[in-house]
């Protein structure tokens, strides 16, 4: 019945607007109006004469001005009226009409009919219809859209009342980085002094005849005689590779320079340009790189549904609570991309304990959909009721990264998750977390999130910012990425490697605490920011801790340890080394520089032990098959309700929320891939000799005394040989790779172990696949 009310009322402004517009293009030739049409004229027949009465009538009160409100009422009416059946509809074409006549009068009066123009002028001023035409069009929006109309008049007020504010922080920012200009200019101006002032005393001494007045000071010191090497040009300097010591250089500067000075015998000649290199090496431009690599064709849309589609579920709910005797209503509907919040307000005295034993009631209303009961949520006193949208929203990771989110984000290593259950970008640094734990079942879209987060940090870091370490025992998960310039090593897929793997990350770890500790810095980010500034001897006081400064320079970059399917290596030999590994990573590795991210396919307690909960304040939980892998994972329960395909619940700290991941096609990173592989793949030597040489690094033996053993290596050797022994002997086995576990150290050491007590006849020959005979008791060895 509405429909056709609505299809009577858009035939009748055709009508009329045709008869408006015939009226309009042939003014001149029909009368004024149809008062002066008479029977008098002998060119007007009976049917002219009422013809052009009525086109006259519809010239005179209505106007051209109609052809607009037909145009938008006749889109609104194909798209939008058509399909409804309210019936507040029926009264969207008086206002629409309301606010386009006043619209007319106010901009253009001659599209008015002079009739209906004069009524206006005599009967309104000018306020009343300014006032008249917004008052409509507001009220014809808001007839149109409803709830969604009132969410952008929402969100557009929070934007107005945010804004000065944010010019606020603008204003502070600008000052802030204007303040950092200047303290970079004087620390500049400070260690540049500090470099000239020597090579400036040398110069004076080497050339009298410049220089005919000095102080003093300066003279006396002139006459001591100085070690330091001469240096031929002005623009450069040498930087020996041991340090020296800062008495020696204030000194120097003071005009007090001491008469020896103990460098290296070698030294490295390097100008200032060489300088910067070193510090951090020549930049690409990776942001127009990696543009334009996301962004598929998309084959469909999904349409918002109805304001029926809410006013159904609300209705079944509270007829649900009604027969509880549960006094509470929906006061509001918070919508999102995959599920939409319901806010149920109880009433005075009512329990939350009840409505929480009543969620499979609530689901059996609503046709099983699995819901999920929210509640406390901040800031609002309402409990939240958490209903599947059907069909749900997709979210595509190529959106979420061309979000003003994403894309400003001053987080250190960002990563776009997705959207929240409320429709609100969610983008996290991995930087601050420091570390994330990932679990969920088969289907419950945990790679696409290990694709997502990598993508993420790809479009974000180039190779000189960031580098990653891929651990994939399934062998097919992160395949994708082989060809990456930013991996330190191939990417891993078995156990052994896995191990040496991260051994070779906690080396990396206590390497980079060490330059941390000579720079006097606490974190990574300091201490790249500081190197922009360092002088020569600051970098000579770290440059021991280098093995490729040419090549690589002094820069840090972050470094991003992924490993899927965690609980193929915990369940194996070297399951305990791994996990040692890991939590000693996990503990330390932030200041550093170094993030995990581990994700499982089963959160069980033998694989996520509590030791390692304890090091990953940062969960994420998909779907579980049961409520007691979601305590493992959450300690909690919930994440067994969710619905899959990238829902999710994402907890920091006591904090839970439910997010939603975005989706990234597999021919998407095929390109992003492809692109980056057009950079060099600059594996990291160190690594790559670190897992070649099964976890002992690899010693010259042309070297320099390499041929010496020294008193504090042969007691090393000595202690360990006999702790080997023990071991042995207490466990009634002996083999490299069980020494290797038990002694944490590498193949190589624990085989030559092996053979000096197979010479020493502590145990037996080898067997082939069968173990050593142990020939020597505690009791004889003792």
């Amino acid at each position: 019945m509405i429909n056709k009310i609505l299809k009577s009322e858009l035939f009748a402004l055709f009508a009329i607007t045709i008869l408006s517009l015939l009226e309009f293009y042939y003014r001149d030739t029909l009368a004024d109006n149809y008062l002066v049409i008479t029977s008098q004229n002998s060119e007007v027949t009976f049917f002219s004469y009422y013809i052009k009465t009525i086109v006259a009538f519809a010239g005179y009160y209505f106007g051209a001005w109609l052809f607009f409100p037909f145009v938008i009422f006749a889109l609104f009416y194909a798209f939008m009226f058509s399909k409804r059946e309210y019936v507040i509809d029926t009264l969207n074409i008086v206002l629409l009409l309301s606010a386009f006549l006043t619209l007319t009068h106010l901009a253009y009066p001659p599209l008015l009919g002079e009739g209906l123009n004069t009524i206006l002028s005599q009967n309104t001023s000018a306020l009343g219809v300014i006032a008249i035409c917004i008052g409509s069009f507001i009220a014809y929006l808001f007839g149109a859209f409803r709830a969604s109309f009132r969410d952008h008049l929402v969100s557009t007020a929070k934007i107005l009342w945010a804004t000065p504010a944010a010019v606020e922080n603008v204003f502070a920012k600008a000052n802030k980085q204007q303040r950092a200009i200047v303290q970079t200019a004087n620390q500049s101006f400070s260690s540049v002094f500090k470099m000239k002032i020597p090579l400036f005393l040398k110069w004076g001494k080497s050339n009298p005849a410049v220089i005919t007045t000095l102080p003093s000071e300066v003279k006396e010191s002139s006459a001591q005689e100085l070690t330091i090497p001469r240096i031929t040009r002005t623009d450069e300097i040498k930087i020996p590779e041991k340090t020296v010591s800062e008495e020696a250089v204030s000194a120097e500067i003071s005009g007090k320079a001491p008469t020896e000075l103990s460098l290296a015998s070698t030294s490295t000649t390097i100008n200032s340009e060489k300088l910067n290199k070193l510090i951090r090496p020549k930049s690409i431009d990776y942001p127009n790189l990696v543009a334009g690599t996301l962004g598929a064709k998309r084959e469909y849309s999904v349409k918002n549904p109805e304001q029926e589609y809410f006013d159904q579920i609300i209705t079944r709910i509270e007829e649900k609570l009604n027969e509880f005797h549960i006094d509470g209503y929906i006061e509001e509907v918070l919508k999102g991309p995959v599920v939409d919040t319901f806010l149920l307000e109880l009433g005075k005295g009512v329990k939350v304990s009840k409505i929480t034993v009543l969620t499979d009631d609530i689901s059996g209303a609503l046709y099983g959909a699995p819901i999920r009961i929210v509640y406390p949520m901040i800031g609002r006193t309402s409990i939240g009721i958490e209903v599947p949208r059907n069909p749900r929203e997709p979210i595509y990771l190529d959106e979420v990264l061309s979000t003003k989110e994403f894309k400003e984000a001053s987080s250190s290593l960002p990563i776009a998750i997705g959207r929240d259950a409320y429709g609100k970008t969610f983008v996290v640094d991995l930087a601050s977390m420091p570390h994330m734990l990932v679990a969920g079942t088969t289907g419950s879209g945990k790679s696409v999130f290990i694709n997502t987060l990598l993508v993420s940090l790809l479009i974000k870091k180039s190779p000189l910012d960031m580098k990653m370490i891929l651990i994939d025992p399934k062998q097919l998960e992160l395949a994708l990425y082989s060809e990456l310039p930013h991996l330190c090593m191939p990417v891993v897929t078995d156990s052994k490697t896995a191990s040496l793997a991260l051994m070779w990350a906690v080396q990396e770890m206590d390497r980079r605490y060490s330059i941390l500790k000579e720079f006097g810095v606490r974190d990574l980010d300091s201490f790249n920011r500081k190197l922009e500034s360092a002088t020569p001897a600051m970098l000579s006081a770290i440059a021991v801790h280098y093995e490729d400064v040419e090549e690589r320079g002094y820069h840090l970059p972050y470094l991003v340890i992924v490993v899927d399917e965690f609980a193929d290596l915990i369940l194996t030999k070297a399951g305990k080394e791994v996990e040692s590994n890991i939590c000693r990573l996990a503990g330390k590795a932030r200041a550093a520089g170094i993030h995990l991210i581990i994700a499982t396919q089963r959160p069980s307690v033998d694989v996520i032990t509590g030791l390692i909960k304890s090091n990953f304040p940062t969960r994420i939980s998909f779907k579980v098959t049961t409520s007691t892998d979601s305590r493992t994972i959450l300690s909690a329960i919930g994440a067994e309700k969710l619905l899959g395909k990238g829902d999710m619940l994402y907890k920091r700290g006591v904090d839970t929320v439910r997010v939603h991941s975005a989706y990234v096609d597999e021919n998407e990173i095929n390109a992003l891939v492809e692109k980056l592989a057009s950079l060099d793949t600059n594996f990291d030597d160190g690594a790559m000799e670190f897992l070649n040489n099964g976890g002992e690094k690899e010693v010259d033996p042309y070297a320099y005394g390499s041929h010496l053993v020294t008193k504090d290596e042969s007691i090393d050797n000595d202690e360990l040989y006999s702790s080997a022994v023990e071991v042995v002997l207490e466990y009634r086995s002996a083999s490299a790779s069980m020494l290797q576990r038990r002694l944490k150290i590498g193949y190589n050491r624990a085989a030559n172990l092996i053979e000096k007590m197979e010479a020493q006849g502590v145990v037996g020959p080898a067997q082939g696949s069968r173990p050593r005979r142990v020939l020597s008791s505690s009791e004889s060895h003792s």
